[in-house]
């Protein structure tokens, strides 16, 4: 089904190209949705994205299901690492969402910051995961600051907004949490391999995800890059932690009810 599904609209995907960001993300809409509802994923948001154009949004990166999932609640382009754009089938539907290709090298990272800068200028919002890597879900690691200069690039009212995202694979479909054992079934991280990973997800009963979107900022208000990403790091860490501390839940029975769950 995935392969259909991927197979049938990659072409709409490309007929659509040449007409602009907004005729892709209604095709590529119905790919996340298709790829969200095959993985049997649902999705809890608490607060709501900011909407406007330019804006800069940062989030902890746990898997590749990371991307429908909060494509779906947003309208942003990804910056994703350069290898991605040279993945099978997924580096194509990459560029075609208007990906931003980064490379960890100081070299080049003035270029890279200005080809940023410039998309948030030019009305295009961002979606940058600053951890550099993927999790195990149950933890966030460290933001790199480096890019985070884009923000500080305009002074006064043109600075982007800055809005830190949380996102948490909490619980399997029976209620059980997502730790230990059961946390590589989502999260994507380490020397895990994509397809095999990818098949075992559409195998699966489905979880429960967990989506946070906290209060918007500016770099004005903070002493430097530094400060900033420290400030996303703590609220995107602690939406992370108070998403896998929840105690009380609606889980999904089989006839499409729900019942609370109160472990």
């Amino acid at each position: 089904m995935f392969l259909l599904l991927t197979g049938a609209l990659l072409p709409v995907a490309m007929a659509a190209y040449p007409l602009g960001a907004s005729a892709v993300r209604r095709v590529a809409l119905i790919w996340f949705r298709g790829v969200v509802r095959l993985a049997s994923l649902r999705i809890t948001v608490n607060g709501a994205p900011l909407g406007q154009t330019g804006t800069l949004y940062v989030c902890n990166h746990v898997s590749y299901l990371d991307v429908p999932i909060l494509a779906l609640l947003m309208d942003a382009a990804f910056v994703a690492k350069d290898d991605v754009k040279d993945w099978p089938l997924f580096g194509l539907c990459a560029k075609l969402y208007r990906t931003v290709f980064i490379r960890r090298d100081a070299r080049e990272a003035l270029g890279q910051r200005t080809e940023l800068a410039r998309r948030l200028a030019a009305g295009d919002s961002l979606m940058l995961f600053p951890e550099g890597t993927s999790s195990d879900g149950n933890r966030v690691l460290p933001f790199k600051s480096a890019l985070f200069a884009v923000a500080d690039a305009a002074v006064g009212a043109d600075q982007p907004r800055v809005q830190p995202v949380s996102i948490a694979y909490t619980r399997y479909a029976d209620g059980r949490p997502l730790e230990r054992g059961l946390r590589g079934l989502y999260a994507w991280y380490g020397d895990m391999t994509l397809l095999p990973h990818l098949v075992s997800v559409f195998g699966l009963r489905g979880a429960m995800v967990e989506v946070t979107f906290h209060a918007p900022v500016q770099a004005r208000d903070f002493a430097g890059r530094k400060a900033l990403a420290a400030h996303c790091r703590g609220q995107v860490a602690a939406g992370v932690t108070r998403a896998h501390r929840r105690r009380v839940y609606d889980i999904p029975r089989e006839d499409g009810g729900l019942v609370e769950f109160r472990p």
